[in-house]
């Protein structure tokens, strides 16, 4: 096992990339101590933790245009775009099954990270029993306005991506000095001003979650900040 962390950025279907590399990762048996995801990011780590070579794929791949389990009606009926059950439980559990086992006894550390909409803080969960990894992984993938907020461990948490688009910084505070990110986006992706969207989300969630808000502000350069922290590491060969 190779003393080091891997950071997987979220991104919604461009996490398609991610599960190919995690793909080839299992079937030559790479592994790393500490596993850290946030959003699709996570869910595809969940896969690679319990080392289910071509699920995340499959999932996405086949099953992203079934309107039980994403869009529209989802987003009307339910409250979220995603239906979780669907994706979670049944039928995509009884399609590809989780090996819970593997997950229990698994000698790599997973974080996901989700984003605390009291504080707008990034806060990582640690989960070695499916139901409960369940809960986190929702957590982390719920996008604002697209979902519900998700209530664990006391707090109400959203998409893991708005405060840490990248867990470098959460990867060098558990003591790893080497670090392998599977971005979703080319290294020269840079984020703009705020869109429409994000000034809509900024309405509706303001007066609740105000320091969430201020999170959602300061994203766009923070994120850009990473990625020329990124880029100057892996020029230096630091990372």
């Amino acid at each position: 096992m190779i003393n080091a962390a891997l950071v997987l950025e979220g991104g919604a279907l461009r996490s398609l990339y991610t599960a190919g590399v995690l793909d080839v990762f299992m079937e030559n048996n790479i592994e790393f101590k500490c596993v850290i995801g946030v959003s699709a990011g996570a869910l595809c780590g969940a896969n690679y933790i319990a080392k289910h070579i071509g699920n995340s794929a499959k999932i996405n791949i086949i099953h992203s245009g079934d309107s039980n389990f994403v869009g529209l009606r989802q987003l009307i009926v339910k409250g979220s775009i995603f239906n979780f059950n669907y994706l979670f439980y049944d039928p995509i559990k009884k399609l590809y099954p989780y090996d819970e086992e593997r997950l229990k006894n698994s000698k790599q550390k997973f974080l996901i990270g989700a984003t605390d909409c009291r504080t707008g803080n990034v806060v990582y969960f640690e989960r070695n029993n499916y139901d409960d990894l369940v809960h986190a992984l929702q957590a982390s993938s719920s996008m604002p306005l697209l979902s519900k907020i998700v209530n664990i461990d006391g707090m109400e948490c959203l998409d893991g991506a708005i405060a840490d688009p990248i867990s470098l910084h959460k990867a060098f505070s558990e003591g790893y000095n080497k670090v392998i990110i599977i971005l979703t986006r080319d290294s020269d992706y840079r984020k703009q001003d705020p869109s429409s969207l994000h000034k809509l989300l900024f309405k509706v969630y303001e007066k609740k979650y105000p320091k969430l808000i201020a999170t959602m502000r300061k994203r766009p350069h923070y994120y850009n900040l990473l990625m020329e922290e990124i880029n100057s590491l892996e020029k230096n060969k630091k990372s």
